[in-house]
């Protein structure tokens, strides 16, 4: 046994005064002698011995009375029921989510931290314990009391969430041989599996520091709309998500580029469910990519801002190489725009390799055989292959790295859209329908393999694929563009088509934004010089990354630790490669938690497990989990106490 307040008993030296006062508070006998009467005698010897036992019932009581009173202020403890072995291990869940409000005026991160504190603040003396949370280490030695309480006020929310397993793997490198206790929302989209706390051999109280009915409005994910995309209006899509139990109405949200604010839009969201809200606005209000989405929601907070980087336009460069005797003029009224396009019409016997090097999208007009010089490149650019009426079927082959036949449909047959849903065809129609009427091919070559279905025929055969060759692709069309062929270049849908297929290399192609939990971030460049250093700059605070150069395209590690969300440049030597966008994980946005009642179960099934049974986190005592045999202990002692100090006054009163 040991006792919360020691000091306390001190108070057992007021043992002495009821002993003191019962040894020297009675009368001096006087003796008075009188003629010898028997009887007098013996109603003396009866009345004394009454007298005695009396006096000596109220001293007891007496001595009891104190004794347990100021055992009950000493709090004792049961130490083979509460203190363990080696100490106590305190987990603090300091994740984003914890900074939802639990109580008024209070986040959940504050309130651990005040449990914990009164907890240890009312452990004994010795006791000895450990303070982790996700960021910090696990010690290799045990902190006394003020040890503990120092580290407490340190604890600040972490943008990086582990899971219940991880926290018992810190945990398990400590001790065996300890009393552990998880303080936490319990929070499933992060804490993962707790089923495996059931075969633990050492003790764990589970504290749950949130309510059940948590409401929280994100930005999932932004994207562009890219029908328009060469228009000066732009549009961008966002899903948010409500991931509470509650429906919210009016939830405001904002486009900013830059300071200034250039759009906003309100938006009603159901219990559960998404919404996807448009923001549209001009090209001009750009401003060095540096865009970002805020909406209002309250009490979580931490995910209400939604960065994007949103690059100035970029001339595509577009290399059209066609052969002696075939040349498909529609490509070239397609990509006439100069504006957007930098266009570069060549015969196949004058390729210029260097412009190949730099260009965006590369399209092979009716090569009968595909140079294999032309091999090199497909790790560098986007191709399109448009085949002549006869092809070299190796040469076709080797380039897409699959089966390809010549095929000969006598007719022209009908053609629709594979896959409406593709996100190839994001943007490019208003409506989900995938008739595109009108649109008739014949085919020429058949690619067997693995290959992306853009357009089919009416026998579900590919007319326009795709394969991928690493971080880029080459599409085909099965048949040349000719009349003799198909009406293809006479449709609606041919524009947005070969848009969207030189847009592989285009700005809109790559992402807006990178999430911070990611190991690495892939950047596509021809910029890069490794003889010059590489940085990245966030304001005052530049980084130096671990990173690889292939095939055109930048992998940059991202620590583990430290970045924060927002707008980064990444510069080679004093040269901007890139402006990306960091966002921190939507995982944690996810706000459902393990319910009361679901801890309870698991509690019921484990004998290694204890719930703090409180179902409104404003309940909680300090009592409850590590004092629960203080607690006990108090009672009977003050119990005794009063108890005692009533059979002194029946004692008097009645002897």
């Amino acid at each position: 046994m040991t006792f919360l307040y020691p000091s306390v008993l001190w108070g057992l030296l007021l043992l002495l005064i009821p002993v003191l006062i019962h040894l020297f508070s009675f009368r001096r006998v006087v003796t008075v002698v009188f003629p010898s009467i028997s009887f007098m005698e013996e109603l003396k010897n009866e009345t004394g011995n009454r007298t005695n036992l009396k006096h000596l019932l109220v001293l007891g009581s007496r001595l009891l009375f104190i004794f347990f009173t100021v055992m009950a202020f000493a709090q004792p403890i049961m130490t083979d029921h509460l203190v363990p072995d080696d100490g106590t291990l305190i987990y603090i869940d300091n994740s984003r989510s914890m900074s939802g409000e639990v109580v008024a005026g209070q986040i959940g991160l504050n309130k651990a931290l005040e449990l914990s504190d009164d907890f240890i603040s009312r452990a004994p003396i010795d006791a000895k314990f450990q303070v982790l949370t996700n960021h910090s280490p696990v010690a290799l030695s045990w902190l006394s009391k003020e040890g503990a309480l120092d580290k407490l006020s340190d604890v600040r929310l972490s943008d990086v969430p582990k899971s219940f397993s991880q926290i018992m793997q810190k945990a398990s490198a400590l001790s065996q041989r300890m009393s552990f206790f998880y303080l936490s929302d319990f929070q499933k989209s992060t804490i993962g599996s707790i089923e495996a706390s059931k075969e633990m051999d050492w003790q764990i109280k589970l504290i749950k520091i949130a309510g059940d009915n948590v409401s929280n409005i994100y930005v999932d994910t932004v994207y562009i709309e890219v029908a328009q995309i060469y228009d000066a209006q732009k549009r961008i899509r966002v899903l948010l998500k409500n991931s509470g139990n509650k429906d919210r109405e009016a939830i405001q949200l904002k486009l900013i580029s830059g300071q200034q604010l250039i759009s906003t839009s309100s938006v009603d969201i159901k219990a559960g469910s998404e919404s996807v809200v448009i923001l549209s606005f001009d090209e001009g209000y750009i401003k060095e990519g540096q865009m970002k989405i805020e909406l209002v929601d309250y009490p979580v907070y931490f995910d209400n801002i939604f960065h994007m980087s949103f690059p100035s336009a970029k001339i595509n460069k577009i290399v059209h190489i066609h052969s002696k005797g075939y040349f498909t003029s529609a490509i070239e009224k397609v990509y006439g725009n100069k504006t957007y396009f930098e266009y570069t019409r060549v015969k196949e016997d004058e390729i210029d390799y260097g412009k190949l090097q730099v260009a965006d999208f590369v399209i092979l007009d009716g090569f009968e055989s595909i140079p294999q010089s032309l091999d090199a490149y497909k790790d560098y650019n986007d191709f399109l292959i448009v085949p002549p009426k006869e092809i070299e079927k190796p040469s076709y082959q080797r380039f897409l790295s699959r089966s390809v036949h010549l095929v000969q449909d006598s007719i022209p047959i009908g053609l629709n859209i594979k896959d409406i849903n593709d996100p190839f065809f994001v943007g490019v129609f208003n409506t989900k329908e995938a008739d595109i009427g009108l649109l008739k091919a014949k085919r020429n070559i058949e690619v067997k393999g693995r290959v992306n279905v853009l357009v089919q025929n009416e026998f579900e055969k590919v007319y326009l694929g795709s394969v991928k060759n690493n971080d880029h692709y080459i599409y085909f069309f099965a048949s040349p563009l000719t009349s003799e062929f198909t009406n293809v270049t006479n449709h609606a849908t041919f524009l947005p088509l070969m848009y969207k297929m030189s847009m592989a290399g285009n700005r809109y192609i790559h992402p807006l934004y990178y999430d911070l939990s990611e190991d690495y971030v892939s950047i596509a460049t021809r910029d890069f010089d490794s003889s010059k250093k590489l940085r990245v700059l966030n304001g005052a605070t530049e980084w130096i990354p671990n990173y690889q150069y292939v095939a055109g395209r930048l992998l940059l590690e991202l620590p583990p630790s430290g970045l924060k969300a927002g707008h980064y440049e990444i510069l080679n030597g004093d040269s901007l490669i890139k402006r990306m966008a960091l966002n921190e994980s939507r995982v944690e946005s996810e706000m459902e938690g393990y319910t009361h009642s679901e801890l309870a179960k698991l509690d019921a099934e484990s004998q290694h497990i204890d719930l703090i049974n409180v179902e409104k986190i404003e309940n909680l005592t300090i009592n409850e989990g590590f004092g629960d045999s203080a607690e006990d202990l108090f009672k009977i002692a003050l119990i005794l106490s009063l108890f005692f100090i009533l059979s002194e006054a029946l004692f008097i009163r009645f002897l």
